[in-house]
């Protein structure tokens, strides 16, 4: 079982290799925080609080929550960097002696885009395994009860 903080130290490490400049686990730890209901209603638990343990599924689930959305987030920021700079997309000019290259930021966008939807996917077909693997019974009949109520 693993709190929050453990989450989010292992979404920073792992997936990110401890970079600071890209996220911090302070941040991914309060994102996590306000993101729990979210998990909790994708997967029917009533986790809450800092003290909220996550087992192994639930953290891979929410692992795949954050970087989807993550990665959302970086599409559309490049998307916002695109239109604020007004670039025409040149990829590659090329002189004699002179070369230049610049990003195309759609490229980009699109590539982050594509990435957050690989998580959506991962994440829907985990929420879905750990939903059937997890079922319990709404109601539990016995056959007294049956019994009693049929006759």
């Amino acid at each position: 079982m693993a709190n929050i903080e453990q989450v989010a130290s292992g979404i920073f490490f792992y997936e990110f290799d401890g970079d600071t400049t890209e996220t911090n686990i302070s941040t991914i730890s309060g994102w996590i925080s306000a993101n729990l209901g979210e998990m909790n209603n994708l997967i029917f638990t009533d986790l809450s609080g800092d003290a909220a343990d996550f087992n192994v599924e639930q953290r891979d689930i929410m692992r795949h929550l954050y970087l989807a959305s993550y990665y959302k987030k970086k599409a559309r920021n490049a998307i916002k960097t695109l239109g604020a700079n007004g670039s025409n997309g040149v990829l590659m000019l090329r002189d004699d002696d002179t070369h230049m290259s610049f990003v195309n930021i759609n490229e980009v966008s699109k590539q982050f885009s594509a990435l957050s939807k690989q998580h959506m996917e991962e994440l829907n077909a985990q929420v879905y395994a750990y939903n059937l693997y997890q079922a319990r019974p709404m109601q539990a009949v016995s056959k007294t009860m049956l019994n009693d109520v049929l006759m």
